[in-house]
């Protein structure tokens, strides 16, 4: 395939290797643009040099950012190998490529909730304070606010399954960034590159053969299905019927595939890190959907690698992106990259608001959300698959993991509503709006002598608070509220009607509406014989029916003396996670783009949209995050994409 990066085979260790990160100094020539190949044959020659000046043995698994390469390397002394090589003077860096884990305990959780009925609720962390102290105030939030224009959260994990019902309507086109087929597992890729476009998850469960294949395992285990309990509890939709909520249900997800059988290597996490806010990575293609917030619920023992995850994370959040990091759960001193300069650490807190005998802590922690414990679990999506994916369901888990989705979805939440908002704005607001701690009595303060005991939180272990969804967005509720969402998120299939709701609007002096007005704009139709989308308005509420041949549009709701919301709608069969149609048009819409100047198309009550063509709407806030019409240059390029599509067979009317 042009332009196919070639890698040197599966990356697992054999007896005397050591698996390394080596970042040279630039060459007179890197500043030419040059083929993958080309740049991969430069960085081969410069390790060949560099194994002869040292007497080693090096081989390349895979080239690394701009100047580096994965590579293993033979030697006993690790410490030693690695002063060696940084003290040539090729080399920038060198560092060990970790092993990164998943950052959830699996407990027999659950137990006590069939001995005690008082302890069977699901969504205990979403409740009143006046019932859980230790909840993160969602409850008070959703008398009102329910979502508005979605922004885009990356969550960096094992995967997603795309058919989970509590994933319908939120997945965005993704990425499977493991690079290494056995530990991707999911036999795709090119050769020995595993990565491609598709972030499905094939399981991550070890068996026997697993275990002999790769010293790295520690043990059998059942699949986790982890990218997937993450993605539900940040952005899914809400299970009422099981009793399982999601954070922030107006959200629009990214997958980002970093872990698989016995994790990942921190090269692969950097990679997806960087890619997931919009930075380029060879070999992958460029994300149309950079995301706001990136969720890292994963982490590696020990000091943050400034060189690998270190150097990603600051990427990331000069592009504009807040990434959110389980603290780890190991009791003690926080994990990489939680610990990393610019990561938003969090420690997880039990549902008596004490930090969780499993959560690490200390001053880099920013703030607590929960976590769970054996008695009061979190609740989310999951599959019964041992291995393979079977039977989509709903489990309980424990640990940072959970904690970290908690605060990511607030964010995104947050940035909905202030789409201008710069990292350090949200970070502020969230530590600002925070609860105090819980103390409760004859229980210890937080410090080293309590390592892996549940304790009384404070400033310097557990950072500026406890997570409080309501008292986030109070700060950006002046001038009213419009909300704008679905129970069942914003895709339609072709043909298909779906509702959509505006219940707890409120205009400029706080005070609920009764009714808003729906406008639908920019319809883009696969073909220009294609009926308009209709809606039926009553109050708070409109169904919405896209004709086949319909791609997407948006939507926008209007409170009398309030906001504007809009949200881009799409319109294709559901449980895909392939990349749409609409993938690289539907960017700027959900991240805020500039909208159009002229009306929008269509008023209240029953109407149909305007085609691309036609008068477009505005409504929406510039700004990354927020949701704004499409912009002139969106339409242009739905335009060449349509026509494409025509010229291909693909965009016919069936």
């Amino acid at each position: 395939m042009a332009g196919a990066l070639l890698f040197a085979g599966s990356a697992i260790a054999v007896a005397g290797e050591h698996r390394l990160v080596i970042q040279f100094k630039q060459g007179a020539n890197q500043a030419q643009a040059m083929s993958l190949q080309d740049q991969q044959g430069q960085l081969q020659s410069r390790l060949d040099v560099l194994a002869k000046a040292h007497k080693r043995t090096m081989r390349m698994v895979r080239p690394f950012a701009n100047n580096g390469v994965v590579a293993r390397v033979s030697d006993d002394d690790l410490p030693s190998l690695l002063n060696r090589i940084q003290s040539d003077p090729d080399v920038v860096a060198v560092a060990e490529d970790r092993r990164v884990h998943l950052t959830a305990q699996s407990p027999l959780v659950g137990l006590l909730n069939g001995l005690d009925f008082s302890r069977r609720s699901r969504s205990w962390y979403h409740q009143d304070l006046s019932a859980q102290p230790a909840s993160i105030n969602s409850a008070a939030l959703w008398t009102r606010f329910h979502g508005s224009s979605p922004s885009i959260i990356a969550v960096l994990d094992t995967g997603v399954l795309p058919d989970h019902p509590m994933l319908q309507g939120h997945l965005l086109p993704g990425y499977d960034m493991i690079a290494d087929p056995l530990i991707g597992a999911d036999n795709q890729g090119t050769g020995a590159n595993s990565r491609d476009n598709d972030p499905t998850d094939p399981g991550d469960g070890v068996s026997l053969t697993d275990l002999a294949a790769d010293p790295a395992c520690s043990g059998l285990s059942n699949s986790s299905w982890h990218g997937t309990f993450v993605a539900g509890l940040l952005a899914g939709n809400p299970i009422a019927s099981e009793g399982v909520f999601s954070v922030n249900w107006s959200a629009s997800i990214v997958p980002v595939r970093v872990l698989g059988k016995c994790g990942g290597f921190s090269s692969d996490l950097a990679d997806g890190i960087r890619w997931a806010a919009g930075l380029p990575v060879a070999g992958a293609p460029t994300n149309p959907f950079p995301a706001k917030v990136i969720n890292l619920s994963l982490g590696s023992q020990g000091a943050c690698v400034s060189s690998i995850e270190g150097a990603a994370v600051t990427a990331a959040r000069n592009a504009g992106a807040l990434v959110v990091v389980a603290a780890g759960n190991d009791g003690s001193a926080v994990d990489s990259p939680a610990n990393c300069p610019g990561a938003f650490a969090v420690a997880a807190l039990d549902q008596e608001g004490l930090k969780a005998n499993y959560s690490n802590f200390g001053s880099v922690v920013q703030m607590a959300a929960p976590g769970g414990d054996a008695a009061y679990p979190i609740w989310s999506a999951s599959n019964t698959g041992v291995y393979g994916p079977l039977t989509n369901t709903y489990n309980s888990k424990i640990g940072t993991s959970f904690a970290a989705p908690m605060v990511a979805g607030a964010a995104a939440m947050y940035w909905s509503l202030n789409p201008s908002a710069s990292v350090a704005t949200v970070e502020s607001a969230l530590k600002a709006t925070a609860r105090p701690f819980i103390t409760a009595a004859g229980v210890a303060t937080c410090s080293a002598a309590n390592n892996g005991s549940a304790c009384n939180c404070n400033g310097t272990a557990c950072g500026a608070g406890m997570l409080d969804v309501s008292a986030l967005i109070n700060t950006v509720a002046a001038g009213g509220l419009t909300n704008l969402f679905s129970n069942t998120g914003s895709v339609i299939p072709p043909g298909g009607t779906r509702t959509f709701l505006s219940s707890g609007s409120t205009n400029a002096t706080g005070q609920e509406v009764n009714s808003v007005a729906y406008t639908i704009a920019n319809v883009v139709r696969a073909s220009g014989s294609t009926a308009s989308p209709t809606l039926s308005s009553s109050g708070l509420s409109t169904d919405i029916t896209a004709p086949v041949g319909v791609l997407g549009f948006d939507l926008t709701a209007s409170a009398p003396g309030g906001r504007s919301s809009t949200l881009s709608v799409t319109v294709a069969d559901s449980g895909a996670t392939s990349p749409t149609l609409l993938a690289s048009l539907l960017s700027p819409l959900l991240n805020g783009a500039a909208g159009l100047d002229s009306p929008a198309v269509s008023g209240t009550g029953s109407g149909t949209g305007g085609s691309v063509g036609e008068s477009g709407g505005s409504g929406g806030t510039s700004g990354g995050g927020g949701g704004g019409a499409l912009s002139l240059g969106g339409l242009c390029a739905m335009g060449l994409l349509m026509r494409r599509l025509r010229q291909s067979g693909l965009g016919k009317t069936p």
